[in-house]
């Protein structure tokens, strides 16, 4: 009946926003906690550790947080996918992979690049943009949303995406050495299969692909900044 499917409709809802407030929350609160994790740090060491480019104990100290949130934004994926959310399903896998390779694939598999100063370039860059993102979904859902959140959301990326991308190539080119020499996830000829993979080349590959990708992301969220601080439209509630 019209009137029971109404009424299933709207708690379906209501569900979806308090699971999205939960998850927009929650996240919002484990950022926060890597971002102060990662002051403490920069407050406790500097200058003498810093000034020498070497960060040993930073990654040792945000490691299975930043491995949980970071996973978790695998949500975010399926959000767009089922529609729970409004937005690009390529773009969201797009971020969302990349930042999972540097996090799983760099800085957990291959050790090494932990004492890089690529490891405080990323961690700042992320957690200080999940914080304000998440923070801004979370009060979006609820329907109060300051205006110096919404500033900051659409501002603070001028920074904050050249210093993530500049710290993430860092990661990458430090781990270049190392599974270059081991053949790490490497799989070379001659073998059953008769197919090759070199994990060097293909670390190569990616650096290069942040060439043409991230000037389009980058452009993309200066348009949106002009729309959003300019009043011409609301920014989407997730």
């Amino acid at each position: 009946m019209p009137g029971e499917k109404e009424a299933t409709t709207k708690a379906q809802s209501v569900a979806i926003k308090l699971y999205l407030l939960a998850y927009n929350g929650i996240l919002s609160i484990g950022w926060l906690w890597i971002l102060v994790s990662v002051l403490l740090y920069v407050f406790e060491h500097w200058p003498s550790t810093l000034a020498e480019g070497r960060l040993p104990g930073l990654y040792g100290n945000i490691d299975v947080p930043l491995k949980v949130f970071q996973s978790a934004a695998i949500m975010e994926i399926i959000h767009s996918a089922t529609g729970v959310v409004r937005s690009s399903v390529v773009t969201t896998a797009l971020q969302v992979s990349s930042r999972l390779f540097v996090t799983w694939a760099i800085m957990v598999g291959v050790p090494k690049v932990s004492l890089s100063i690529g490891v405080l370039l990323v961690c700042i860059a992320w957690s200080v943009t999940e914080v304000i993102r998440y923070a801004f979904y979370f009060l979006s859902i609820i329907g109060s949303t300051p205006y110096a959140l919404v500033w900051c959301r659409y501002t603070f990326f001028y920074f904050l995406y050249p210093l993530g991308v500049l710290g993430e190539l860092l990661l990458m080119f430090t781990a270049l050495p190392t599974v270059g020499a081991s053949g790490q996830w490497s799989y070379h000829l001659p073998n059953s299969i008769n197919f090759s993979f070199d994990f060097q080349y293909f670390l190569v590959l990616v650096m290069l692909l942040y060439i043409p990708l991230f000037p389009q992301l980058y452009f993309h969220m200066i348009s949106q900044r002009k729309k959003i601080i300019g009043g011409q439209q609301k920014p989407k509630v997730e």
